[in-house]
């Protein structure tokens, strides 16, 4: 397997062309606004080389015949859906931020591998062994692979085919002998430009007409006609203002790290393509990948609120309220609802139900119930860190404060908390507590709307709920008779 430094160098290498606050980025991995992704991506490279860590973070490859990293690995039993639930919770405190590109990477190559075999079945074709192909490849390379699901949509009332300009959706504008050429984008794309692979898929269900839509393939983020536009939230504005590690709470790992990225013609050759046409797969692609998405979400966002309940109560040790019962209740609460969603997640894995490919799918059920509830309790993580750390989440001031010889005294003196404790340290942990509930990055937000906003998730527990035999249940219990 890799190296943290081998992936980034291979990164360094391939140099995508990216944009950033409307310039061009001449070395991606060196910018501010990528290099703490970049780092992150790194760290799963590492741990999965770490003795003490190579356990969780890795599986043997059935394609390849070596170790791999986890997030490349087939799930095949139920139990390797538990493992990645359980390298989820544990890996998300150690970066607090996003792996982006290998998390959603883990579905679209989980998706690709059950469907295309799906597709071969009822049609003769190739896709699975081209898959297994493009797979082992990658097994052998330890190679980070992206999912790409999400086109630019426009009107969200409209289908694909309705669209007034086609390009809001990615789609086949040309079909070659030797492959296909594609046009339109890809929006909130995390880790696209930092991975090796990108694996696009259909974002949404499609019908006869639609065709051109039905695509899937794999593509390098350096393609000729691929062009990356950064993502610009409020906190990543601060890191081309500052770059004392101080003032970010999370300065290594703090960045999402996404991107739009935008197809002008991009030629896909035969090898790469997985689906091409076939509508009727397109909405298959699309809820299972969406099913191994939550599962990551759920798994990552109770370890983004382990993370978050720490550093919640150390800022309360230090402003001295750590012993007031209410500061007790809302650790309690905030630890509950972090134990919740995995353990919900973890009974979603323990429930897969196997393709017939072989892949084993998280319960539908229960990992929309485990997604929602994790979301949910991301949010009320950081409104009670919020109100445990105080109004210096929101006050607090600037390393270069510190640093001022007119002013420094007195933001030392002012913001000090407990006497033992120094006061940029109490700042340090008041700036992770920022970052945390979303002041300072977007987790929250990101947290809703990955994976499928709480309207999916809500339609598919309405849909796999069986009110029929529970009516009967209750009308049998009562004494009703059948109608």
């Amino acid at each position: 397997m890799k190296t943290a430094q081998e992936y980034k160098n291979s990164i360094r290498e391939m140099n995508p062309q990216v944009y950033a606050y409307g310039e061009k980025v001449e070395r991606v991995v060196d910018h501010p606004c990528f290099k703490p992704t970049l780092n992150s991506v790194a760290l799963t490279y590492e741990m999965a080389r770490d003795t003490e860590t190579e356990n969780i973070m890795t599986a043997k490859s059935p394609f390849a015949d070596k170790m791999i990293n986890r997030f490349l690995h087939i799930c095949q039993t139920p139990e390797d859906l538990i493992k990645r639930v359980e390298m989820g919770k544990f890996l998300t405190p150690h970066h607090g931020a996003c792996v982006g590109a290998r998390c959603v990477g883990t579905g679209a190559l989980n998706t690709l591998y059950a469907v295309t075999y799906d597709i071969d079945q009822k049609y003769g074709t190739d896709y699975h062994a081209r898959f297994v192909k493009f797979l082992t490849k990658v097994h052998e390379e330890d190679l980070t692979c992206s999912g790409m699901i999400t086109d630019a949509k426009g009107d969200r009332s409209k289908s694909p085919g309705q669209q007034a300009d086609e390009d809001l959706h990615l789609h086949i504008v040309k079909r070659q002998k030797d492959g296909i050429i594609v046009r339109g984008a890809k929006a909130h794309q995390s880790g696209a430009a930092l991975a090796h692979y990108n694996l696009i898929l259909p974002t949404t269900s499609l019908k006869e007409g639609e065709e051109d839509f039905a695509v899937a393939c794999a593509v390098p983020p350096n393609a000729p006609g691929i062009v990356h536009i950064s993502e610009a939230p409020a906190p990543n504005a601060r890191r081309l203002q500052s770059d004392d590690e101080m003032d970010f709470g999370n300065y290594k790992y703090g960045v999402h790290g996404s991107t739009l990225v935008v197809f002008n013609d991009v030629f896909i050759p035969n090898e790469m393509i997985f689906l091409c046409g076939e509508v009727e797969f397109a909405g298959q692609m699309a809820v299972m990948f969406g099913n191994f998405q939550r599962l990551a979400t759920a798994s990552c966002k109770s370890g983004h609120c382990d993370l978050t309940l720490g550093a919640a109560t150390v800022a309360a040790e230090y402003n001295g309220c750590d012993k007031m019962s209410h500061i007790k209740d809302k650790i309690v609460e905030m630890s509950y609802r972090s134990a919740l969603a995995y353990g919900t997640a973890l009974a979603a894995g323990y429930q897969g139900k196997q393709t017939p490919s072989g892949v084993v799918v998280p319960d539908t059920l229960l990992i929309n119930a485990a997604k929602l509830h994790a979301v949910e309790s991301v949010w009320e993580c950081s409104k009670l860190a919020t109100e445990i750390a105080g109004g210096i989440v929101c006050t607090a001031p600037a390393k270069s404060d510190f640093d001022n010889p007119e002013i420094g005294k007195y933001v030392e003196k002012y913001f000090r908390g407990r006497e033992e404790v120094s006061t940029k340290d109490r700042v340090r942990i008041t700036r992770l507590v920022e970052y945390l509930v979303g002041q300072g990055s977007i987790v929250p937000t990101e947290s809703t709307h990955g994976g499928g906003p709480a309207a999916i998730q809500r339609l598919a527990i309405r849909q796999g709920t069986n009110l029929n035999y529970l009516k009967a249940c209750a009308k049998k219990m009562c004494g009703i008779k059948n109608e």
